[in-house]
């Protein structure tokens, strides 16, 4: 059995209507926001008490580090979210809206998925502290 393609149809007008369901409005241009402001907001607490003076230390520092390069990717994805679903859809011109929208996810992208993998990277880090500081300790108490 052979499966008939029709190849006359153009795949931008596809992409615009999987983007543009209900669906993905609720998720992506309602809920991932939501869930964005929550990250952002435990971030925001982890900076406020992480910079009091008197917790000053290194792995504090890892950790004020570590608060600062979560709070990117959530705001990224928001922001593209908000622009696609709220700003963008006035544009008259579906070519514009479109190409406006791949520039943007493109450029938003690439910041989330730099500052994601240092964020990676840090906890790898942190890991790594923690653990030659336990077993620091464990070798001095035999």
């Amino acid at each position: 059995m052979l499966f008939q393609v029709n190849c006359t149809e153009d795949p931008s007008r596809l992409a615009e209507n999987d983007f543009l369901s209900p669906f993905a409005f609720w998720t992506l241009g309602v809920i991932s926001i939501v869930l964005s402001v929550f990250a952002n907001a435990g971030n925001l607490i982890n900076l406020f008490v992480l910079t009091r003076r008197h917790m000053r230390s290194t792995m504090t520092t890892l950790l004020i580090t570590l608060a600062w390069t979560d709070l990117v990717p959530p705001t990224v994805v928001s922001l593209n979210n908000i622009l696609f679903y709220y700003f963008l859809p006035h544009l008259n011109d579906s070519s514009t809206f479109l190409t406006v929208h791949i520039v943007t996810r493109a450029l938003f992208n690439v910041l989330a998925n730099i500052f994601t993998t240092f964020s990676n990277w840090l906890v790898v880090l942190i890991t790594t502290f923690r653990l030659i500081v336990v077993k620091v300790m464990k070798i001095k108490q035999e």
